[in-house]
């Protein structure tokens, strides 16, 4: 799995906040099997909870991969006014605290005729967004999000679209 430099994924999710990045290949199909759970190991209940995850388009330049791990910088894609992108979370086992993320790249508005998936292409492209878990309130407790922030880089094999 791609290491990505600290200060890159502060970009993206600032200093304390949790995120999941990964570097994926153009119409790869995967899943992340997700346990929220207290430090201590305990699951979180997540019955009552709606959790919604999206992610959009975004422009990476200046990706290097340096001793610390992908270093690059991010900015809102301006060739087109993208949308968020819905993404699949299912698999609940609401009282374990599990859930499943369904990364499907082909409903990413990422083409095959898009030059940033040339096989010679240094950036890729980026995706940035987020998990929201909304909580509802109980008893005096008040609603709460919680917030997983999300950074995909999508890159061509090679097969799907070889140059520029």
């Amino acid at each position: 799995m791609t290491v990505f430099n600290k200060n890159s994924l502060t970009q993206v999710s600032g200093f304390d906040n949790p995120i999941i990045s990964g570097e994926l290949v153009y119409q790869q199909k995967t899943y992340w099997n997700l346990t929220m759970a207290m430090d201590d190991g305990t699951a979180i209940d997540l019955t009552g909870a709606t959790i919604s995850a999206q992610v959009i388009r975004r422009e990476l330049s200046n990706v290097q991969d340096t001793r610390y791990g992908l270093s690059f910088d991010i900015a809102p894609y301006t060739l087109s006014t993208p949308s968020a992108i819905t993404m699949t979370v299912t698999n609940r086992d609401d009282t374990a605290g599990k859930f499943t993320l369904v990364i499907d790249d082909t409903s990413w508005i990422a083409l095959s005729t898009d030059d940033q998936m040339a096989i010679n292409s240094a950036n890729g492209a980026g995706f940035s967004g987020r998990i929201k878990i909304s909580f509802p309130a109980l008893g005096s407790t008040p609603a709460e999000d919680s917030i997983i922030f999300l950074l995909f880089i999508v890159r061509s094999d090679g097969i799907t679209k070889e140059t520029a």
